[in-house]
């Protein structure tokens, strides 16, 4: 596999060319040469499997008809030694046909003879950079678990950015402390994967990881559930019920949307941080705590101590050693990463062979904001795989050009787009669930309170959905 290291740091990048045309051979190794290429050239596809199994290359450009092997029948040969290697298939005008079959068969992308070098150049520059990227996200996962038997403790933490390699390094040292943490980030930057790596990174790892949304929990049943309640503290405690702290034992407990947690109760909440026990609603006995606890917050807990809704004394022991998760809009350098994964979880659930998102889709993808952060962009992703499923590539990459062209600002189009889908979802989901918001916020994944908003940005009343059977 390559050294990302060196290709980062801007050294040539190495690339395989294969055709049984000995001038498209040398044209093409001139152009590439000319723009800091390493170039090797084979007229014999079986010779170049050969040092394909031996060489650190970056990217295979292979013809789609050559004699006695075919470039689909090279692609899968490439695939078994590589499947990450991206290989770029060149095809005569009356050979498309065959090249979609290539694409569908992991191809990274096909150019038409007479292949513009301009085109050529765009398309290997994606691709080699996109190698960089997999194999430098692989390069910072063995380093950050290096010594833990192998386990994959990051898998869902995907990122080679500088930002990325920063919380990497901030997560290692939070989770070989005792101190409760603070993680803040946007809506949709991954909290809860964050909390989940540092509960894995700990000691505590063998033991339980307990989350819980704070706004999803009803207020009036905050405290029963977190510290639990004894038989007759309120009508229907039948029986005695331990609390989520008491369930966590010696794990973790993730508290997220810390700032829904009430002011009247958080001080029990500062009584299990600072004397490291609790009491059940209806006892006045002590019950000691052992789990180690992370929260979250999507907002400035410093501001809610500002304006009264959140305790200062709360605060500070809970900002002991803050976790901060960057936008997606200030680390765009792992979108191709993160797009990749979010087409294989597709691939793997609906057992497609979706293999990659064209050109001008990419281009948006970089320069949108991504106001939902990585939760947004996976949406995203899943809606291009449903449209990529339902029509040829060639047929998607038109589609996908209609939705950019259509207006001069394409990312009011596809926002309208995504938003459209995102409506329909909720209308889905309210309609199994009768109207009732807290058991299809779960559903959605967010709390009670973005339902809400989002209802009402659709203009979606609820008990519309009550007297549906």
């Amino acid at each position: 596999m390559i050294n990302t290291g060196e290709i980062m740091s801007g050294q040539t990048n190495r690339v395989i060319v294969i055709d049984d045309d000995p001038f498209i051979l040398m044209a093409i190794k001139q152009t590439l040469t000319m723009h800091t290429y390493e170039v090797d050239v084979y007229d014999k596809p079986a010779e170049a499997l050969n040092h394909i199994r031996d060489g650190n290359y970056h990217a295979v450009i292979a013809d789609v008809k050559m004699p006695k092997m075919n470039g689909l029948e090279l692609l899968k040969k490439v695939r078994e030694i590589d499947p990450e290697l991206p290989v770029i298939i060149i095809t005569g005008h009356g050979d498309v046909p065959l090249a979609v079959t290539a694409l569908k068969e992991g191809a990274y992308d096909f150019l038409e003879k007479p292949v513009d070098d301009s085109v050529l150049l765009a398309s290997l520059k994606r691709a080699t950079e996109k190698m960089a990227l997999l194999d430098r996200n692989r390069q910072l996962t063995r380093i950050l678990n290096k010594g833990r038997e192998g386990r994959s403790v990051f898998h869902s933490l995907i990122g080679f950015s500088s930002s990325m390699q920063g919380l990497y390094n901030v997560i290692e040292i939070v989770a070989a402390e005792e101190y409760p943490v603070l993680i803040t980030g946007e809506t949709g930057t991954g909290k809860e994967l964050v909390a989940k790596a540092i509960h894995e990174l700990s000691p505590r790892s063998s033991e339980k990881f307990v989350p819980i949304n704070m706004g999803a929990i009803p207020e009036n049943m905050i405290e029963a559930e977190l510290f639990g309640y004894e038989a007759g503290a309120f009508t229907g405690a039948s029986r005695r019920s331990i609390g989520k702290f008491e369930h966590a034992g010696r794990g973790t407990i993730f508290l997220d949307e810390i700032c829904s947690f009430p002011l009247n109760l958080q001080v029990k909440l500062l009584r299990v941080l600072e004397e490291k026990k609790l009491q059940r609603l209806g006892s006045n006995e002590f019950i000691p705590v052992s789990a180690g606890i992370i929260v979250a917050s999507n907002r400035d807990l410093k501001k809610e101590v500002e304006k009264g809704t959140f305790r200062a004394d709360l605060y500070f022991r809970l900002n002991v050693i803050p976790v901060e998760i960057p936008p997606l809009r200030n680390r765009t350098e792992d979108i191709p990463l993160l797009a990749d994964h979010f087409i294989a979880e597709y691939n793997k659930t609906h057992e497609q062979k979706i293999h990659s998102i064209n050109e001008n889709m990419y281009k948006w993808m970089l320069k949108y904001d991504w106001p939902g952060n990585v939760r947004e962009l996976e949406n995203f992703i899943k809606q291009l795989c449903v449209l990529n499923n339902k029509a040829e590539p060639e047929n998607i990459r038109k589609i996908n050009s209609d939705i950019l062209q259509k207006e001069q600002s394409p990312c009011a189009t596809l926002k309208e787009q995504l938003e459209s889908t995102e409506r329909e979802h909720i209308i889905k989901v309210l309609r199994n669930h009768k109207g009732q918001v807290i058991p299809s916020s779960k559903s959605l994944g967010i709390s009670r309170k973005s339902l809400y908003e989002k209802m009402k940005k659709y203009r979606i009343a609820k008990h519309s959905f009550k007297n549906q059977k």
